[in-house]
């Protein structure tokens, strides 16, 4: 993910985790506050310009804050009633209400002709930018580069002005900035969270078949049919199609369980054809620890290094660890990593192997660790209810779902949280749990990410 997504994945996920949007609204406009006053000094002209998002919210309070010291003006580049937010609005009518020289423009023509002013601070946009500029922001934006003050850019500047300095919330958006502390603990930023599934890459309303991911499973076995299909159906929940390739004897199981796959039987051609069209591809669930795998497996890692891999279950016992890189992500719970990789599953482990393997790795248990060798995040969601049989292959059949068209570790956070909280869910309404169950919940604890 980008910086600008980065961000906006740290304010859901601390909204999650108890901090309210007022709070932080509150403590970024505090931290600006505290920042000019720094910069500038006091006894000054300072004019804050402001949208009706939550960046012109934070503009509202830092104005407050500045009051008393300087002789501040607040310019809303909008009507009050198009604010966006309640907690903006809030701090909108809480400026007024203070008696504070708040100016209103509906219509670029309502804009002044000149701003007098030592500082100016523009709080227009921040990070929400979407296309071209409109009016009047636009031409506020022209007003501002025309201003003979020091200018300031809160988060990120809008597009076309030319700030002196920028204050970016949280979070480094750009490479010359001021990152404000706005209270948000730092081991925070290493919880996943519902931000990491709402801002995976979305459906292209006018994409066509395929182009929202195609993913090739590998997996099964006469034996072990189950664990296939309960990845393959949820896999199939977030991606266009899945390529199913598993051992003769199970294709009838798979067949029989879902009309959503294209299946074929498992040899070296297959893989390879069904491979090549895959954007991701989950190997392991319910498969075979034979010679053959081993060399299949192997094979498709070094003649296809650039595809994205998931290996999951039996793909642990048959790869050779030299044919890691960054597009592979295993999922191995604590009995399997120690035996991988012949050290305790232990948090710091899994990002020294991780680095130094150059792969992803999330180790499930409790609390899923999860790093791709330079960071180590932490997945508290789940229950003991995941314990039973099949949980797993669904959590490798949404991380190969989410791999088709995001980077390995953001489907590797999201993922993680994802199939957490919809045993959350089912332990909160129900007793029971089991692989069939948690697969029905998938789509509401999507949709609940989505919409926080």
């Amino acid at each position: 993910m980008g910086s600008i997504t980065l961000a906006k994945v740290l304010d859901t996920n601390a909204r999650y985790y108890g901090f309210s949007a007022l709070q932080l609204m509150e403590s970024a406009g505090k931290s600006i506050a505290e920042q000019l006053t720094k910069d500038f000094g006091e006894g000054l002209k300072i004019a804050f310009f402001c949208g009706t998002g939550n960046n012109g919210g934070d503009g509202f309070v830092a104005a407050r804050y500045l009051a008393d010291r300087n002789k501040v003006s607040v310019h809303l580049v909008g009507k009050p009633e198009s604010i966006s937010t309640s907690e903006a609005y809030r701090n909108f009518l809480i400026a007024k209400n203070s008696l504070l020289d708040v100016n209103c423009y509906a219509d670029s023509k309502e804009l002044p002709k000149t701003i007098n002013a030592d500082v100016v601070v523009e709080c227009l946009i921040g990070s929400g930018i979407k296309g071209r500029l409109r009016e009047p922001i636009k031409s506020a934006v022209a007003l501002l580069n025309k201003c003979s003050a020091k200018k300031v850019s809160i988060d990120l500047p809008c597009p076309g002005f030319k700030p002196d300095k920028v204050y970016c919330i949280a979070t480094q958006k750009l490479d010359k900035c001021v990152v404000l502390d706005i209270g948000i603990p730092k081991q925070l930023y290493y919880f996943t969270g519902p931000g990491n599934v709402k801002f995976l890459k979305q459906r292209d309303p006018k994409s066509h078949k395929g182009e929202n991911g195609i993913v090739a499973i590998i997996a099964g076995s006469k034996r072990y049919h189950g664990a296939s299909i309960f990845a393959g159906k949820a896999c199939s929940l977030f991606v266009d199609l899945v390529y199913f390739l598993t051992e003769k004897e199970n294709i009838p199981y798979v067949k029989k369980a879902s009309a959503e796959f294209i299946v074929s039987g498992l040899t070296l051609r297959n893989a390879k054809e069904f491979v090549r069209k895959a954007d991701s591809v989950l190997i392991g669930p319910g498969l075979s620890v034979s010679p053959k795998n081993k060399r299949l497996l192997n094979y498709l890692l070094r003649n296809f290094s650039d595809k994205k891999f998931i290996l999951d279950a039996s793909a642990l016992h048959l790869l050779d660890k030299k044919l890691l890189n960054k597009n592979c992500l295993l999922t191995p719970h604590k009995g399997e990593f120690k035996a991988l990789f012949s050290c305790d599953a232990k948090p710091l482990n899994v990002l020294k192997v991780a680095k130094k393997y150059g792969c992803n790795i999330i180790l499930k248990g409790p609390v899923d660790f999860i790093s791709d060798g330079n960071v180590l995040y932490y997945n508290f969601s789940g229950n003991a209810l995941l314990t039973a049989g099949g949980t797993g292959d669904v959590l490798a059949g949404v991380l190969a779902a989410f791999a088709a068209k995001n980077d390995l570790l953001d489907a590797a956070l999201a993922a993680s949280f994802l199939v957490g909280f919809a045993g959350d869910i089912i332990a909160a309404e129900k007793s029971g749990l089991n692989a069939s169950k948690l697969i029905d919940m998938l789509p509401e604890a999507k949709k609940f990410c989505e919409k926080f």
